[in-house]
């Protein structure tokens, strides 16, 4: 969802509304854009300028026509939560956690796999970067296939300090990687652990490889050395399902019908 107008980005901003990312058209200055960047910065909102072209095709992406004074914003579809407040929630309901965090994945095509499996495999969660990720916008709502609305999401300025934080409450941190000494079929999944997955380019950022417990690799056989990163990710999901056996969700186990119906549902409220 998009929003425009100086004093309403202003106003999302000082309220805490889910705004992701803030794009400013080139040569835009004075005291309002100035404003903008400050609020944005203190909510931790990246600010991105754009050229004049660029600004004009995201104009009539988000149907806003040439009204926008300059600057757009981006606002969550999804209400976040606090990913180390729902793995203890998990604990002391008896359940073991099981959770996903992308490093630095930009594409919001991949992103939106990515919450798709994790969903369909029952994982607890997901941690998105503020900066270094897309955050959840239309085409990541569209590639989820309505998974974005029932997977906890959350999101952190820093997702290192988060998953120290998880690291030292007991849950693993599992990096995919290549180069990884295990197989992900060798790992054991049925102990708490956070799923790390790397950019689409540079894989794991080298302060998170280092604080990974374990790097696993999946085995090509194949002339390809490697998998797309959300195809990677689904491989790795229902692997750990697999070993977790018939475990759901901590609230519900979602048949088919039922999540063929709840989309409908869905589809026929937005209309």
């Amino acid at each position: 969802m998009y929003i425009n107008g100086r004093n309403a980005i202003i106003e999302a901003l000082r309220a805490g509304v889910g705004v992701e990312k803030v794009f400013i058209m080139f040569g835009q200055e004075g005291e309002p854009i100035n404003r903008i960047r400050a609020e944005a910065k203190r909510a931790g909102v990246p600010c991105v300028t754009i050229d004049r072209k660029r600004f004009g095709e995201l104009e009539r992406t988000a149907g806003l026509g040439a009204r926008s004074q300059g600057v757009v914003a981006v606002v969550s579809q999804v209400e976040y939560t606090d990913i180390e407040l729902l793995v203890q929630k998990l604990y002391e309901e008896g359940a073991t956690p099981l959770v996903v965090a992308l490093d630095a994945i930009t594409d919001p095509h991949n992103v939106g796999a990515i919450i798709r499996s994790a969903e369909c495999a029952g994982l607890h969660g997901l941690l998105l970067g503020k900066r270094d990720s897309s955050g959840i916008t239309d085409v990541v709502m569209k590639t989820s296939a309505g998974a974005a609305k029932h997977l906890p999401i959350a999101r952190a300025s820093n997702i290192g300090d988060v998953l120290l934080g998880l690291q030292q409450e007991g849950v693993a941190l599992v990096g995919l990687d290549e180069r990884g000494t295990m197989s992900y079929t060798e790992y054991d999944f049925t102990n708490p652990t956070a799923i790390v997955i790397g950019s689409e380019g540079a894989g794991l950022s080298a302060r998170i490889r280092k604080m990974c417990d374990t790097l696993l690799s999946i085995p090509m056989h194949g002339k390809v050395s490697s998998l797309n990163a959300s195809v990677a990710a689904g491989v790795v999901f229902f692997e750990a399902r697999r070993q977790r056996g018939a475990e759901g969700h901590p609230e519900e186990l979602h048949t088919a019908e039922e999540r063929a119906e709840e989309e409908r549902t869905e589809e026929e409220s937005e209309r």
